[in-house]
């Protein structure tokens, strides 16, 4: 996935590059991270090609701010994206890395540590994770069903994160299991 083609899907009602930042840090933190660093440039391309039109708006208090609009151009970029095959990116997971050089240390008690610490990280993320499905149940009646459709699909994003989450925590509780073994 690339972050402008989120962009586009995020930008179905006009938004600021802080109110997008926003989106990724609330609903969308688990399958997207981005910073404002990566935002304004990712907008400032789109705009650039098209796909994006923007104005200044007055603000409520602050500063100015610049709103971006998708414009027809960018919406059959993002239906272009969307008709296309599902995206599998290359898998970086940095907590992999550093288990496949583990054995460096000498020993299985870092790496029950390293687990221990893994499955503590995996476990805040499910409790975010799982307050994000709450808020939404709690201000949706019907929930998750009758969700209209880009809350809908957004929900299953987030079910995507927590089963995913879910499973790595089962996979560090059977990995401390062998390492146990081992020792």
């Amino acid at each position: 996935m690339s972050l402008p083609h989120l962009l586009l899907g995020m930008l179905d009602a006009p938004a600021s590059g802080y109110e997008l930042k926003q989106m990724f840090d609330g609903t969308l933190r688990h399958l997207w991270a981005a910073e404002l660093s990566q935002i304004y440039p990712a907008l400032k391309r789109l705009e650039d090609d098209g796909y994006l039109s923007s104005r200044e708006s007055p603000p409520a208090k602050g500063p100015a701010r610049r709103v971006y609009r998708r414009t027809a151009r960018g919406t059959r970029r993002l239906r272009q994206w969307l008709g296309a095959s599902p995206e599998m990116g290359p898998l970086r997971l940095g907590y992999l890395g550093q288990l496949c050089c583990m054995a460096e240390t000498g020993g299985c008690e870092r790496t029950a540590a390293f687990l221990e610490e893994l499955r503590d990280l995996f476990r805040g993320q499910l409790v975010k994770y799982e307050q994000v499905d709450a808020e939404w149940f709690r201000l949706h009646p019907g929930y998750p069903d009758a969700l209209p459709p880009d809350l809908f699909h957004a929900h299953l994003t987030l079910r995507a994160g927590i089963t995913r989450v879910e499973a790595a925590m089962t996979w560090c509780d059977e990995s401390l299991r062998r390492v146990t073994k081992r020792t």
